[in-house]
């Protein structure tokens, strides 16, 4: 067969037992050792290709949300201090997907890719909460060492009932509960992960870098 006048020669397979990550891997692996004459150019298709574009075109919806969600808090916030802790903070949570991800053997596909960026946008709602309380305390006369602990005393309650409530929603779905839950599944894996670790990072990282930005005196 040919295409842009080459001649093309398909090559199609099948993996079984294995993810697609794990069977491409072994495909380049295999094709790298074949020591393939340099007038061939191999290029691989299928259901990986549509994987990197998705990949893709998600790191931009990833960015674009990051640049959002910032502006909306420096509209919020009037400053440059809590919209960096928030973001670092939801940046930092990212880390409890991946964790949630290896240890249950899920591979990172466009699902938990899905999953990755909703925790962005929980963790910012978190942060809102904590940073408008820690201002509420400032503005009433107190340190701001002091407001931070008051703010993250006043905070903690609806900031773990809200991801405890969430992670509660995702359970069913990240045992594949139900028809069609399997393709979710990643996602509710991932949405979980990502809120235990913001649990923690929420009410430490989040006011620890709003206090050191915006002065200690």
């Amino acid at each position: 067969m040919r295409e842009n006048l080459q001649r093309r020669v398909a090559v199609t397979g099948r993996f079984e037992g294995m993810s697609l990550g794990e069977g491409m891997a072994l495909v380049q692996k295999t094709v790298a050792a074949m020591d393939l004459p340099p007038s061939i150019r191999v290029v691989y298709g299928g259901i990986y290709q549509e994987q990197q574009r998705s990949f893709r075109e998600l790191l931009m919806v990833l960015g674009l949300a990051i640049v959002l969600v910032f502006t909306a808090l420096l509209f919020e916030f009037r400053a440059f201090a809590a919209p960096t802790a928030i973001i670092a903070s939801a940046l930092l949570s990212t880390s409890g997907v991946f964790f949630a991800l290896l240890i249950t053997r899920t591979t990172f596909n466009i699902s938990s890719f899905m999953g990755l960026i909703m925790v962005i946008g929980i963790v910012a709602k978190n942060g809102i909460l904590l940073l408008d309380a820690d201002h509420k305390f400032r503005a009433e006369g107190a340190s701001p060492r002091d407001a931070m602990i008051q703010a993250g005393e006043r905070r903690l309650r609806p900031i773990l009932m809200t991801a405890l409530a969430t992670i509660a929603g995702m359970i069913p779905l990240s045992l594949a509960i139900g028809a069609g839950s399997q393709m979710l599944q990643p996602l509710a894996i991932a949405v979980i992960g990502g809120l235990l670790a913001s649990m923690v990072l929420s009410l430490l990282v989040t006011p620890a870098i709003n206090y050191y930005l915006t002065g200690r005196d």
